[in-house]
């Protein structure tokens, strides 16, 4: 069973759990498991979500108050979802056309809808993590969702971030960062009618790409008539990384508002992490990124936009 379990040094909650311990790298002799499983469903799909056999939350587990003051344990309270964007084995991202692409997204916004108003949730966090070197089972292109009985730190720091910024300035950070970079357009990497994907000036790694609507929205519930145009954004991101990197690697990342009360402020946005520090090499943290959490960029942002740029 896995538990939640309070950090009092670092004010954030833990999960832990032994599920994943004895995890394998996928074998190209070993069958898919994504591929078995859908093997069992009768009707006719394209995209789909189960639950994960791997769950680190289980919603029979609760829901409990999760109050550092008071509770510094508990069952890991929650869901667990895996969303099986093909039923082919080999179509990633950049393979789909703007049905299927649509089809996903549609999904993500149905799943997020369903729980977000779940009892004790506070926070859905959708993502996809596309490799082979973290230790998972299959690179059948798949996402996850977890339904989490608390705000995420890093979500709470931007939160923390966001709010100040629009106490002091009376506008929403995102918004004026979108309107700062089309200034000098040095980090912008495309943009859309309703969407922009650009290098942060502050990126935390090589590579990192933010994709952001135009229009100040809080979670993807608002996007529901552009998810066409957002599906052929992020593709248009992660075909870049495929013409960057000898292998396309990433984490992509939904930062979307939490469950919970009003959050007028908040600009929905995607987050793209690759897993390579360069072309061939693999992101591995460093002594100072490892003890003091300090991440070091060895790139820079603005020459990295540029080549995502001129790639395509």
């Amino acid at each position: 069973m896995s538990e939640i379990r309070w950090s009092a040094m670092l004010g954030e909650w833990v999960i832990v759990t032994h599920k994943n311990a004895n995890r394998l790298l996928q074998e190209s002799d070993l069958p898919c498991s994504i591929c078995q499983s859908i093997e069992e469903i009768k009707e006719k799909w394209d995209v789909i979500t189960q639950d994960d056999p791997d769950a680190l939350l289980q919603s029979s587990d609760g829901p409990f108050e999760l109050d550092e003051e008071i509770v510094i344990g508990a069952p890991a309270y929650g869901f667990s979802k895996i969303i099986i964007q093909s039923p082919n084995h080999n179509e990633q991202i950049e393979d789909m056309d703007d049905v299927q692409l649509t089809k996903v997204l549609a999904e993500y916004l149905s799943g997020f809808k369903e729980l977000d108003t779940k009892k004790g949730i506070k926070y859905v966090l959708q993502f996809e993590q596309r490799t082979k070197s973290k230790g998972y089972k299959t690179d059948h292109t798949h996402a996850k969702v977890y339904a989490l009985p608390f705000v995420p730190l890093r979500v709470k720091r931007e939160i923390d971030q966001i709010t100040k910024y629009q106490a002091s300035f009376d506008t929403c950070m995102i918004c004026e960062t979108i309107e700062n970079e089309f200034k000098t357009r040095v980090r912008v990497i495309r943009e859309s009618d309703n969407f922009v994907s650009i290098i942060p000036y502050a990126a935390r790694i090589p590579y990192e790409v933010h994709l952001y609507p135009k229009k100040h929205v809080a979670s993807i519930l608002e996007l529901k008539d552009d998810l066409s145009e957002m599906g052929m954004m992020i593709q248009d991101v992660v075909k870049r990384f495929s013409n960057i990197f000898d292998e396309n690697e990433y984490v992509m990342v939904f930062h979307t508002r939490p469950s919970k009360d009003s959050h007028d402020y908040w600009h929905f946005h995607i987050e793209f992490y690759p897993s390579l520090r360069n072309i061939s090499g693999l992101q591995d943290l460093v002594e100072i990124e490892t003890g003091a959490g300090i991440l070091t960029n060895n790139s820079s942002p603005e020459e990295n936009a540029k080549e995502l740029r001129d790639t395509l």
